[in-house]
């Protein structure tokens, strides 16, 4: 038996109830034109799927994908104590900015935090941190300092939270 009924499909071929003037999977431009949609006949076969567009969308992955470090050494803040604990901030150029604004390359937070905290450079084999005239100060294993250079497993602390600094330096060759 050869079952068929009237439906409406949006210009686009998406299935709609015979009372809506705009097709919701289509996006709307605020005005509702009854010739944005017409009556097809379907049959039954079709009618299992009335609710969904005939086209989904395909789904999307996002990858993420590692870029090469820009300097011959790759080292992470990983959050110890505050607001950033359990967090990790990669640095891989020779100049990372961190502080609370939006622009910097390592943005955190925190009431504490400076919209322009501290620097951290590689400089000669080494990452150096350098406080940038914050409010409350930057400190290294509990010191307070203008600049400083850094070794694998110091703790930073700035604006309220503690970082652990982990860092490789690559050999040469």
């Amino acid at each position: 038996m050869n079952m068929q009924r009237t439906q409406k499909v949006c210009l686009n071929g998406h299935q709609m109830e015979p009372d809506w003037e705009v097709c919701p999977y289509c996006p709307s431009s605020g005005t509702t034109n009854p010739a944005l949609a017409r009556t097809v006949k379907i049959d039954a076969t079709e009618m299992r799927t009335a609710t969904q567009p005939p086209n989904p969308p395909a789904a999307r992955k996002t990858e993420i994908l590692e870029r090469p470090p820009q300097i011959d050494g790759i080292a992470w803040l990983v959050g110890a104590r505050g607001p950033e604990k359990g967090r990790t901030h990669r640095i891989d150029k020779d100049r990372a900015l961190a502080g609370a604004s939006p622009s910097c390359d390592i943005v955190l937070s925190g009431n504490a935090v400076s919209d322009q905290h501290a620097s951290f450079r590689f400089q000669e084999k080494h990452f150096v941190v350098t406080d940038l005239d914050s409010t409350n100060g930057t400190f290294v294993n509990g010191d307070r300092i203008h600049q400083h250079a850094l070794a694998d497993g110091d703790r930073v602390s700035l604006g309220g939270g503690e970082w652990v600094f982990k860092c490789v330096v690559f050999e040469e060759g």
